[in-house]
């Protein structure tokens, strides 16, 4: 594989891998003009992808480092800089050709002054290294170009069950999600253990993927659940509201653990577990957790519970 780069032409791409042989990340030693006040330099940076061709980082060669206006090399805050630059995909740099990002230079301009003798505009002065914008837009460029989605596509050409289970396995929230979409929904429950792991510590999207797409075999086994519903009062508002969904089918320990939880709901989301307790015959730890809660004068939804407690 091959990634563009201007006035260069084509870099390799490879493919690493760990000792196992399986395959972990991509990269590319790039190597591409950089040009301040009518003097180039090259730009010497090896950058990685995941496999999924998002940004994975990058390295910096001791004996080539990288050039700020003048010459003068990047120091450690700059390079940190350009990381955290990178990893936002969003930038204004996708909207934003190279010239739209300075002001043309005047003899009263003052500020930092880069690669293409202008002042860098407000929008970006802050997330860009002071003095190396154009340096900052050929790297960002290079890391979110077309090449992600032809490293995403060949990973595409590798994937099997093991590179699924790897990534599934994984702490990357970007993984799991793939990984999860990749699995066919009877196959959750052969990995129900690492499922409930992930769901518990991931991100709110990835909660709510796992919700919508459990089978309904998972909810007819209600000792499946109780994982999920112990972390209901730690997960995002959403993931709770699409767990009370399926009240009807949780286990009755977990209905009495949610009732010692009011304090985390929502007021919806507290109405709707109250209308499901007033069609069912409650057990005394259910009633004393209410009455509990409703005796709280920092619960601003205690009023709530209280009406419900003399209405049932």
């Amino acid at each position: 594989m091959f990634i563009e780069v201007d006035s260069i032409g084509q870099q390799n791409i490879a493919l690493l891998v760990d000792r196992e042989q399986h395959p972990v990340l991509y990269t590319s030693e790039i190597e591409t003009p950089v040009c301040a006040d009518g003097e180039c330099k090259l730009m010497h940076i090896r950058l990685y992808w995941t496999l999924l061709g998002d940004y994975a980082g990058f390295d910096r060669y001791p004996q080539q480092p990288l050039t700020k206006h003048d010459h003068d090399e990047f120091v450690q805050a700059d390079y940190l800089k350009l990381h955290l630059l990178l990893l936002d995909d969003k930038s204004i740099f996708r909207q934003r050709k190279i010239d739209e990002l300075v002001k043309k230079p005047s003899p009263s301009d003052h500020g930092d002054v880069d690669a293409l003798s202008g002042a860098t505009i407000a929008e970006v002065k802050e997330s860009v290294v002071s003095g190396a914008l154009y340096s900052c837009y050929v790297a960002w460029h290079l890391v979110h170009g077309e090449i992600a989605g032809k490293l995403k596509e060949h990973t595409l050409g590798l994937l099997d069950k093991e590179l699924i289970l790897r990534m599934l396995h994984n702490e990357d929230p970007d993984y799991q999600m793939f990984a999860l979409e990749k699995l066919a929904k009877e196959e959750y429950l052969d990995h129900l253990e690492r499922i409930a792991t992930i769901f518990k510590s991931s991100i709110p999207l990835v909660r709510s993927y796992i919700i919508k797409n459990l089978p309904e075999e998972f909810w007819n086994i209600r000792a499946n659940q109780i994982p999920f519903w112990d972390a209901f009062s730690n997960i995002d508002i959403n993931s709770r509201s699409l767990l009370l969904e399926h009240l009807e089918e949780a286990p009755e320990s977990s209905i009495v653990e949610v009732s010692n939880k009011l304090g985390s709901m929502t007021k919806n989301q507290l109405r709707l577990f109250l209308d499901f307790l007033a069609v069912r015959n409650n057990e005394p730890e259910i009633l004393e957790n209410l009455k509990v809660f409703a005796n709280k004068e920092n619960e601003i939804y205690a009023y709530l519970v209280l009406q419900f407690i003399e209405d049932y």
